[in-house]
């Protein structure tokens, strides 16, 4: 017997392997494994790993698809004593091969096609199956007992940061355990129910997914990467497999939740994670869909189910809670969430400040870098001597009722004209048109000043003064963005979040609304149009254009007024530039102002030309 308690997702899989040997444990296509032929599995792979020389705390790389042989070597490592760095085949080589140099793992555990492509450096390459039937016959295959608790190394974990740099995150037992044993609880999840693994193996949410599963004695259920590509197949591929509950990326979430269900559908949990969600779920679907918040620093930190009575979801939102952002829930047992500001004091309640948490299930920190160790994990000035804080990098709000909004990250704070927009709200008020599938805010930096550049997925025909114009009934003056770029899709990084780096596109001025050009004629409404395009850095203003939507806003009204006065002689009163709808228009009240100060004729009124 081992000496892995039940304290471990090891120790768990080998409870049921000796409580309920026959359960299913994976399913992948065809092929399946019960409880005890996985922990038998990953005994013998765990020999072969000692055997090569893998000792205690050191890291072996997985470089393996979804699939039963990644679940196999997993727990194979971690039964050795040593630490599992998984590492997705689809991911660039480069990257790859970084991180092995990182972390110079002795054996690394691939698949036949994968160890031809492989640069593993000085590390072994086993593939497995094969190296489990070069064990000796007749080799012992029950548990090895080599001492593993929650205080030991189980994780670490490729990432980048939000510069591009490779991060690895090293993550104890006790980071897993507590993760997915609350995760267990808050879902109900038991032996009976049938989960399924769709992220891939490079990404901190399949140890989520797949280990939460072990943990419960469930049996996981492994999609295949065309179905998890497309929303509509993966929703028949729930269906046909019965499955029970399912976590899937924000995006492919905000789609599934639209689709049309059966009523009577196995289903009972969809939980998204992974990215900010925008948009509730509509009422009365056949099952919950939940918010998991967390990271590979700190795992399950809120969920919006916690707890069940109170929960937060789209079957329990009211009118008031459909009018903001989906929450991300309570923090879960033993967690504590701190709203700071960057000094660590506490914001003011009900504000929003940066989200710092403190929990059993802080990862240790990353390998061979402790500036961004320190930066990220600091003392607790809250909590018992010893204890530390995590730096999520996030902007949250704590309602009242202790409920956790997510207002996206802190570095998506813009000041613009000294008022702090948080690009996520201005990313809801856009998702509530009708037309918008997707949406991504950035800041831009233009002419010395702050402005929003909307980014969007639309379902139907739109145009960006149309967008604008929505953006001006839901949004105050400074939160509107200056253009909106229509894109065939949002470019998303190796963990499938959107790529805030990559955007906006550098054609995204040309977005900006403006109306079919007419060209000014006349001194007048040739200087204004030089004026607007120096003041908006805008290629070329038509006669009908207006300087608000092309990105002008009340500061750059004031600097245009004082052009006008400069150029033309004449001073206009803000108040009307402001409501000057088109250069053509403004060029009139200018050229009237012009007359009647030389004491010329005074010129009919300007009739407004439809548009």
């Amino acid at each position: 017997m081992s000496t892995n308690s039940m304290t471990t997702v090891p120790g768990m899989v080998e409870h049921h392997a000796r409580t309920r040997p026959d359960a299913p444990a994976i399913q992948h296509g065809e092929d399946r494994v019960t409880y005890a032929e996985l922990n038998e599995r990953a005994n013998r792979l765990a020999r072969v790993l000692l055997a090569n020389g893998v000792g205690r705390q050191e890291v072996v790389a997985v470089h393996l698809v979804r699939s039963i042989e990644w679940v196999v070597s997993m727990l194979a490592t971690l039964k050795a004593g040593a630490v599992c760095m998984s590492l997705d085949p689809k991911a660039p080589s480069e990257r790859t091969a970084r991180a092995i140099a990182r972390t110079a793992p002795p054996v690394v555990l691939t698949s036949a096609s994968g160890a031809g492509e492989l640069s593993a450096g000085a590390a072994r390459v086993l593939v497995v199956g094969e190296a489990e039937a070069e064990a000796a016959p007749g080799a012992e295959t029950g548990d090895p007992g080599i001492p593993v608790g929650p205080a030991d190394l189980a994780f670490a974990m490729h990432t980048s940061g939000s510069s591009g740099k490779v991060k690895i995150v090293l993550a104890q037992h006790s980071w897993l355990t507590h993760g997915v044993s609350h995760g267990v609880a808050v879902n109900r999840t038991g032996p009976s129910d049938r989960g399924s693994w769709l992220a891939p193996t490079g990404a901190g949410i399949s140890v989520h997914e797949v280990c939460m599963l072990l943990w419960a004695g469930a049996s996981t259920h492994i999609a295949e990467p065309e179905v998890v590509a497309s929303p509509p197949a993966l929703r028949e591929w729930l269906l046909d497999h019965g499955i029970t509950q399912t976590f899937v990326i924000t995006p492919v979430g905000e789609v599934l939740q639209s689709l049309d269900w059966p009523q009577n559908c196995s289903l009972r949990l969809m939980t998204v994670g992974g990215d900010k969600l925008n948009h509730w779920a509509p009422e009365g679907l056949p099952f919950e869909v939940t918010v998991s918040y967390g990271s590979l620093e700190a795992f399950q930190i809120a969920n919006s189910l916690y707890p069940w009575e109170s929960r937060c979801t789209a079957a329990t939102a009211t009118a008031d809670d459909r009018a903001a952002a989906p929450p991300v829930g309570r923090p879960l047992p033993g967690v504590r969430v701190h709203l700071l500001e960057e000094d660590l004091t506490p914001v003011a309640e009900g504000t929003m400040g940066e989200v710092w948490v403190d929990s059993p299930a802080l990862a240790l920190g990353y390998l061979a870098d402790p500036a961004l160790t320190a930066d990220k994990f600091r003392p607790n000035p809250f909590g018992a001597p010893g204890s530390r804080l995590y730096r999520s990098g996030d902007a949250g709000r704590l309602r009242a009722d202790g409920v956790l909004e997510h207002r996206g990250r802190i570095d998506d704070v813009v000041k613009i004209r000294g008022h702090r927009v948080e690009v996520g709200e201005v990313e809801w008020a856009l998702g509530r048109h009708p037309d918008v599938a997707r949406v991504c805010v950035v800041g831009v930096r233009e002419e010395g000043q702050n402005q929003l550049v909307a980014c969007l997925v639309t379902r139907g025909p739109v145009t960006p003064g149309e967008l604008r114009s929505h953006a001006v009934r839901h949004l105050q003056e400074f939160m509107v963005p200056v253009a909106y770029v229509l894109m065939d899709r949002l470019p998303v990084n190796t963990s499938n979040k959107i790529d805030r780096l990559s955007l906006p596109p550098a054609d995204w001025r040309k977005w900006r609304p403006a109306q079919p050009y007419r060209e000014p004629r006349g001194e007048i409404p040739r200087g204004l149009a030089g004026l607007y395009s120096e003041l908006l850095a805008v290629d070329r203003v038509g006669a009908d254009d207006n300087f608000f939507e092309l990105g002008g806003d009340s500061l750059l009204a004031a600097r245009l007024q004082a052009r006008i006065d400069g150029l033309f002689g004449v001073k206009v009163a803000l108040r009307d530039l402001m409501a000057a709808g088109t250069l053509e228009e403004l060029a009139g009240q200018v050229t009237l102002r012009r007359a009647n100060d030389s004491g010329g004729e005074t010129l009919p009124p300007i009739v407004r030309r439809n548009r």
